[in-house]
């Protein structure tokens, strides 16, 4: 006698052959949450392909992960917002859903996880850290709402840090800039002062003269991020030139993000695993 379940899965009563319901029920679906850097040749791996990588990473370290339902099924993995092509992440973050058996202890299967992970992950991926999410937590990017860049490029001639501050200041004091994207052929205008929150003017040890007498730079950004849009970094960079003179050279411009955070109410910056760890220290659900 046969209990019939899903296409190509009968389970006959007499245990001949696994029961696919009770193996179904034995397993625990674990939320994890990794953070990665993506450095040197992985920042040009487009955003929508990330997905295909991790993907594929998985079956290659033969973790099982869960899938949706429907037509379609695809595993459970998303990422935080999208990190432009060319821009290197240093704590970056995924959320997936993986497949357990009850008897194993959680940490000992999320660094066994982790390892076998890593194992095959292309270069310039390294997972750094991880954490089990709560059934209740919400999307990274439900939660996130600023993003941490740090720019390095070249000043045509010499200005002083206290000038620079100062082409910050006038640009921040600004309601409204206008800024220039295209999208699919088409030139779209936005206000872009919104996104952005603090310019902050790295330590003047930093700037070297280069032959030309040209000066580095490196200028941090915190920038709002969510469903409502965001603004890259060079964009604003593109403002500060032609609104308040800041003499950069944008043709060498190097882009890192440095995290992605939770910004408190109280102004603290968490980020998506810190506020995980110190939520499970507090017994409290995401």
């Amino acid at each position: 006698m046969f209990i019939h379940g899903r296409k190509n899965h009968a389970c006959p009563v007499n245990g001949l052959r696994p029961n696919y319901f009770v193996y179904r029920k034995r397993r625990l679906f674990l939320k994890t949450r990794m953070a990665y850097t993506k450095k040197n040749e992985a920042r040009y791996i487009a955003h929508l392909d990330l997905t295909r990588v991790f993907d594929r990473a998985l079956r290659r370290a033969k973790i099982k992960a869960v899938f949706t339902e429907g037509f379609n099924p695809h595993p459970k993995i998303s990422f935080g917002p999208p990190l432009p092509v060319g821009v290197e992440g240093q704590r970056e973050f995924v959320d997936m859903e993986l497949s357990t058996l009850p008897d194993i202890p959680e940490k000992y299967f999320l660094e066994e996880t982790v390892n076998k992970l890593q194992s095959q992950l292309p270069g310039g991926i390294e997972l750094i850290d991880y954490a089990v999410r709560s059934q209740a937590d919400k999307a990274l990017t439900a939660v996130i709402n600023l993003a941490r860049y740090r720019t390095e490029g070249l000043l045509a001639g010499f200005a002083e840090v206290d000038r620079i501050l100062e082409f910050c200041q006038k640009w921040l004091a600004r309601e409204e800039v206008i800024g220039v994207r295209f999208q699919k052929g088409k030139k779209v205008e936005r206000n872009i002062r919104p996104f952005v929150k603090r310019i902050t003017v790295l330590a003047q040890e930093a700037a070297q003269a280069d032959q030309a007498g040209n000066n580095a730079i490196s200028m941090q950004f915190d920038i709002v991020t969510g469903n409502s849009g965001s603004v890259r970094p060079i964009e604003v960079l593109e403002s500060l030139r032609d609104l308040a003179g800041l003499p950069v050279d944008l043709s060498g411009v190097y882009t890192v993000r440095e995290g992605l955070f939770i910004e408190q109410p109280d102004g603290r910056l968490l980020d998506p695993i810190e506020i995980l760890n110190l939520l499970a220290e507090s017994g409290e659900a995401v």
